[in-house]
């Protein structure tokens, strides 16, 4: 009989599997991408891994997750450091801009290509209905710690901003990823959005 696996175990075999995933994703798009693939990177047998997941598509939701956790907890990190809110929306975006001209994007080819694509499966539209919900709020969140610290005095409604800034920023993420960061110059669009961002915030917007 095989020993019974430890809490502590599972979740580092869990977490062995979704950082494998990741490196696939990120290597040749969801599409592309088989369990096959997964199961090769992680060094592991197809028996272990179904004891976690059974699908490609399970495997991918999952590491969604466990990257969403993971981004709280550097948020988190963020803003114990900085005392003041717009130094950490600044560096979000740096580090964004960071992801695409130095990993292509890191998983978001992968994110958009399981969306957009298969945005008329009622789960998928439903799960990035409820990402685009949770990503507004959680943005929403930096604007309103700012206001209540008087950083900002926003000149419109901080949700609204959110979205705006939302909309604008995968405009720009979506066009480097396609077309090419140089040929798009992201750099520039990057901190034009932050300009305005940043004016807006201030009760000025220059548009």
């Amino acid at each position: 009989m095989s020993p019974k696996l430890t809490d502590d175990r599972k979740e580092q075999r869990n977490r062995q599997i979704l950082e494998a995933a990741e490196q696939v994703f990120i290597r040749k798009g969801y599409s592309a991408a088989s369990l096959k693939d997964i199961i090769e990177e992680t060094g592991m047998s197809r028996g272990w891994i179904y004891l976690y997941y059974s699908t490609k598509e399970e495997i991918f939701e999952a590491l969604l997750d466990h990257r969403d956790i993971e981004y709280e907890k550097d948020l988190e990190r963020r803003l114990a450091d900085s005392p003041t809110v717009w130094p950490v929306i600044r560096s979000l975006y740096e580090q964004q801009l960071d992801d695409l001209e130095q990993r292509g994007g890191g998983m978001m080819p992968a994110f958009y290509e399981y969306f957009l694509v298969g945005w008329r499966d009622p789960q998928r539209s439903e799960l990035l209905q409820r990402r685009y919900d949770q990503g507004v709020s959680r943005f929403e969140e930096l604007l309103r710690i700012g206001v209540e610290q008087d950083e900002f005095a926003p000149a419109m409604d901080t949700l609204d901003i959110a979205k705006l800034a939302a909309s604008l920023q995968e405009g720009i993420v979506t066009h480097a990823i396609t077309i090419g960061v140089e040929k798009t110059n992201a750099r520039m669009q990057f901190d034009a959005l932050l300009r305005y961002l940043y004016e807006l915030l201030l009760g000025r917007p220059t548009l």
